[in-house]
């Protein structure tokens, strides 16, 4: 009877670990995806680049928020989501040369402000020149930072990173593969 019991015992907490990791990994990588939403906005003129119709030379010198706005909907930072069982919403902190904005996503809403912020689960370091260029060609961004001219800074644990979706934008933004990072998450 002892070893029966040791044995069901033994089972139910595999199972309840088994569930608990399941439901960390459901809730950390399915999550409501805002590009239908974007590409829409997008369609009817409701978001447009900022760079449109200024030279090189004018944009970097009028650069701002809306140009971190511009550069975080090409990196679709708004399928952005708080970790399971968090409701601390993404936040990001970005420098732009000597000037530096923050970003929060907050049901799939993109909010930019100028300035720093104390809370923040990565740093985006760029000029205006490199986000400018990024702005002029999307598929610009992923050379930008795996040459150097732009980095990305973690803050936050991998964990709380993995389960705030930004295993995409690291995607996005380094042009590497995702594959196999979430077994490499727990190990750095």
């Amino acid at each position: 009877m002892h070893k029966k019991g040791g044995w069901a015992l033994g089972l139910s907490i595999a199972l309840v670990v088994i569930l608990a990791v399941g439901a960390f990994l459901f809730f950390a990588l399915y999550h409501f995806s805002y590009d239908s939403i974007y590409q829409q906005r997008y369609s009817s003129g409701e978001i447009v680049n900022p760079i449109n119709g200024l030279t090189r030379e004018q944009a970097i010198s009028q650069f701002n928020e809306s140009f971190v706005y511009y550069l975080l909907y090409n990196i679709k930072a708004y399928n952005l989501h708080p970790a399971p069982l968090s409701s601390a919403p993404p936040r990001m902190e970005i420098i732009v040369d000597s000037d530096t904005y923050n970003a929060e996503v907050s049901k799939g809403e993109i909010y930019v402000s100028a300035g720093e912020i104390v809370t923040k689960d990565i740093i985006i370091k760029t000029t205006k020149e490199e986000g400018v260029k990024m702005l002029e060609n999307s598929s610009y961004i992923s050379e930008s930072f795996s040459s150097g001219l732009s980095s990305i800074q973690t803050v936050e644990s991998k964990s709380t990173l993995f389960g705030k979706g930004y295993l995409s934008i690291y995607n996005q933004l380094t042009g590497k593969s995702i594959t196999g990072n979430i077994i490499k998450i727990y190990r750095g």
